[in-house]
C-alpha cells in the first residue's frame, strides 16, 4: 500500500503563528547574532529594582542591540547572574546526559552483567536507577530505547521539579531573604501586592525570575493566552486581598496608603515581528499592547464601579522581546494613564548607562523614566 503524500501546506489553527517562509532560517540566525552581540548574556536586569522606585514601578531588564564592551554593566548584579546561569546550565545538562547514557547502554545490552552495569552507569550519570523490567528483557530482544528515553525524560523532569522546591536554587521561595527584601521594597514603593499576567506562551515562562529578576514567591503570577486575564476572577482575587488586609493586616493594614498593582506582559519579536510575535494577536505588537491596556482598564473600571471611584488599583503594561529578553515599559503618567505610543526601552537604557558609574547610571535612569512617562494631560486609556 503506497504512503499518502505529506501535506505541504496544512491549514493552521486561528491562534497559531503564521509560518516563516522556507529558506529564511539562515537569515534569521544571522539577525539573531547581530541583535544579541557579545554582551547580551553579561547584562541581566540591572535596573529592575531602581526603576520600581518611579511612579508606577517600571521593571527594567537591560539588553543590548549590537556589540558592547566586555564586563558587566555597572548596575548589574553579578551574584544573581551567576546563580541564574548556574541553575540554567544544571537543568540543561541533566537532560543532555540522557542520550549519551542510552548510547552506552545500547553497546552493553548483550553483556552478561548488563543489568548491574546499566544501573551503575545510570546512578553515576543520571542520578537515578532505570526500570528493571526493561533492562531484564534486553537479552530476549533489543533494548527498548524509546521507552527508556521517555522514562528518563519524565524522571529527570520530576527530579528537577523536586529540587526546585526543596533546594530553592533561585533563592526565591517564600520567607527567603530575597523575597522578604523585595516585599518590603514593594511596600516602600506604595504597593501591597504585585499581580502579573504574562502571556501563556512558553517563551515567557521565565519572565518573572529571569527577565524581571523578581523572587517568584513575591508576586502573584497567572498567565493567560495573549495576557488576556479574566476580569471577574481578578476582581474576586482583589476582594480577597483587601479583605485579608482588613482581617489580618497582611501584607499590611487596610488603612495603610498602598495600592494593588496589576501588570500585563505582552510579547513581541525583534527578529521576525510578522511571524514570531504573540499568536493570540496574530503577531501584531500594537494589537497585543492595545488589548493588554484595555484589559487593565476594564479591571480598574470594574473595581471602581463596584467599590467606589479611587479604589486601590494601579496598572502597568510591559512588553518583552522574546528574542533578547529586553523589555519595554509603558511608564504611566501621574494620573495613571498609559500611552501606547510611548515606552522606556531597556536596550536604550543599557546603551545610555553602560559607560556611567552606578550612581550616575541611576540618575540617568530616573530621568529616562520621567521622560518616557505618559502625558497626564492627554490620557490614552
Amino acid at each position: 500500500m503506497s504512503r499518502r503524500p505529506a501535506i505541504s501546506n496544512r491549514s493552521l489553527a486561528p491562534s497559531a503563528p503564521r509560518r516563516r517562509p522556507i529558506g529564511d532560517a539562515s537569515g534569521l540566525r544571522d539577525r539573531l547574532a547581530s541583535v544579541r552581540g557579545d554582551g547580551l548574556g553579561a547584562n541581566p536586569t540591572a535596573t529592575a529594582s531602581a526603576s520600581l522606585q518611579s511612579a508606577s514601578a517600571p521593571l527594567v531588564r537591560v539588553g543590548s542591540r549590537g556589540r558592547t564592551t566586555a564586563g558587566l554593566h555597572p548596575m548589574s548584579d553579578g551574584r544573581t547572574n551567576a546563580r541564574l546561569q548556574a541553575y540554567d546550565n544544571r537543568v540543561k545538562e541533566a537532560f543532555d546526559r540522557i542520550v549519551p547514557v542510552l548510547k552506552q547502554l545500547s553497546a552493553l545490552q548483550h553483556e552478561d552483567d548488563f543489568v548491574v552495569r546499566a544501573q551503575q552507569l545510570a546512578r553515576a550519570e543520571l542520578g537515578y536507577e532505570l526500570p528493571l523490567p526493561i533492562l531484564e528483557r534486553a537479552w530476549v530482544t533489543q533494548l527498548d530505547m524509546r521507552t527508556l528515553f521517555a522514562w528518563c525524560v519524565f524522571e529527570t523532569f520530576e527530579q528537577t521539579s523536586a529540587n526546585f522546591f526543596q533546594q530553592d536554587p533561585l533563592e526565591g521561595q517564600r520567607g527567603s531573604e530575597a523575597a522578604q527584601t523585595f516585599e518590603a521594597f514593594l511596600l516602600e514603593c506604595g504597593f501591597h501586592l504585585l499581580d502579573i499576567t504574562p502571556c501563556a506562551d512558553g517563551r515567557l515562562a521565565h519572565a518573572i525570575a529571569y527577565a524581571l529578576r523578581i523572587p517568584f514567591s513575591a508576586v502573584r503570577r497567572r498567565p493567560h493566552a495573549g495576557a488576556l486575564f479574566d476580569v471577574e476572577n481578578t476582581v474576586n482575587r482583589w476582594v480577597k486581598t483587601e479583605h485579608r488586609r482588613y482581617r489580618e493586616a497582611l501584607p499590611n493594614p487596610a488603612h495603610a496608603d498602598t495600592r494593588y498593582l496589576k501588570v500585563v506582559i505582552y510579547h513581541f519579536s525583534s527578529l521576525d515581528p510578522a511571524h514570531e510575535g504573540g499568536a493570540a494577536h496574530g503577531s501584531d505588537d500594537a494589537l497585543a499592547a492595545s488589548c493588554g491596556a484595555q484589559r487593565l482598564q476594564d479591571f480598574q473600571q470594574a473595581v471602581e464601579n463596584s467599590f467606589c471611584c479611587g479604589a486601590s488599583v494601579d496598572r502597568l503594561l510591559i512588553g518583552i522581546d522574546t528574542d533578547t529578553d529586553a523589555i519595554r515599559v509603558h511608564v504611566p503618567g501621574l494620573d495613571g494613564s498609559t500611552n501606547l505610543e510611548r515606552w522606556l526601552d531597556a536596550r536604550e537604557v543599557y546603551e545610555a548607562t553602560r559607560h556611567l558609574g552606578a550612581a550616575e547610571g541611576r540618575a540617568r535612569l530616573q530621568a529616562m523614566v520621567e521622560q518616557a512617562a505618559a502625558s497626564a494631560r492627554i490620557p490614552a486609556w
